[in-house]
C-alpha cells in the first residue's frame, strides 16, 4: 500500500516567519539575505513572499520583487528534508498564480548552470534561458530565466 504524502501548505509570509527563512538561507544558499532584509522585504509592498509547510512543519519559501508589471524571483529554498515532496513545485505555481492576479506580464529569475534540479523545475513552469551570466556565482555562471504570463 502506498503512503499518502504529507499535506503542503503555502501561504503569505509574515514578518514572524523572517527567523525561519533566513535559517534556511543560510543552510542552502551561498549568499544568504539577513533576517532583517527578509523582515523589511516581507512588510515591502515591492515583494511578496510565500512560506510552504509539509505535515505542518516548516518545508521552504519563495520571494518575489514585483517592477511595475514584471516580477524577479529572488529568493527560493526547501529544506533538505522535504525535497522531492512537491513543496517547491508548490511554491513556484503560487507565485505564478500571483503574478497572474497581478497582471503580471513576465517573471525573471537566475538560477546557477549547473543546478539541474531547479533548471528542470523552472522548464516545467514554462521558463527559459534568456542568456548567461558568468561568474554570477563565484566562479559558476547563472542562466537568466523568463517566463511571459499568459493572462487569457
Amino acid at each position: 500500500m502506498k503512503t499518502k504524502p504529507d499535506k503542503i501548505e503555502i501561504t503569505l509570509a509574515l514578518a514572524e516567519n523572517a527567523a525561519s527563512i533566513a535559517a534556511l538561507e543560510s543552510e542552502c544558499l551561498e549568499c544568504p539575505w539577513s533576517e532583517k532584509q527578509i523582515a523589511e522585504s516581507i512588510e515591502s509592498p515591492g515583494y511578496t513572499f510565500f512560506v510552504a509547510c509539509l505535515g505542518g512543519t516548516f518545508a521552504g519559501y519563495i520571494g518575489i520583487e514585483w517592477c511595475l508589471d514584471e516580477g524577479n524571483i529572488c529568493n527560493v529554498a526547501v529544506s533538505p528534508n522535504a525535497r522531492r515532496a512537491g513543496v517547491a513545485t508548490a511554491l513556484v505555481e503560487a507565485l505564478v498564480d500571483e503574478a497572474k492576479r497581478r497582471g503580471a506580464v513576465r517573471l525573471f529569475l537566475e538560477v546557477n548552470e549547473n543546478n539541474a534540479a531547479a533548471k528542470s523545475l523552472y522548464d516545467k513552469f514554462g521558463f527559459t534561458v534568456s542568456y548567461r551570466r558568468p561568474n554570477y556565482y563565484g566562479s559558476e555562471a547563472a542562466f537568466v530565466m523568463v517566463k511571459e504570463i499568459d493572462r487569457f
